[in-house]
């Protein structure tokens, strides 16, 4: 939900000029986080690991899209952008090979603390 909110209010547009595109990783990490968030819902819901990943992976793209036709037709002071959906779907893969290489590191040692 904050998330959307975010992505949703008025930005103030006042203060330091940032790079061109500089939003783009703001909205990778907020994807990033956002898949994990997701697979560790779904791992504590007795989802199987690759469903989870594939049900996280989906569910941050969906809601990524959905956002951005939000922001185009329910507001007037953001934009709907196509770079900014590029962007939260390399979160959203990031994140997700992430979890791949670290579940088959802890199942090559035998160790199941981190999910």
């Amino acid at each position: 939900m904050l998330l959307l909110a975010l992505s949703l209010i008025k930005v103030n547009t006042a203060g330091p000029e940032l790079p061109t595109n500089s939003d783009k990783i703001f909205h990778a990490v907020a994807h990033f986080v956002f898949t994990v968030l997701w697979y560790l819902a779904f791992v504590s819901k007795k989802v199987e690991n690759k469903s989870a990943i594939i049900y996280a992976f989906i569910s941050s793209t969906i809601f990524g899209i959905a956002v951005e036709i939000l922001q185009g037709t329910l507001t007037q002071n953001r934009e709907s952008d196509v770079k900014d959906i590029i962007a939260n779907i390399i979160g959203a893969i990031i994140a997700s090979i992430l979890i791949i290489s670290i579940k088959k590191d802890s199942l090559k040692n035998n160790n199941t603390l981190l999910f």
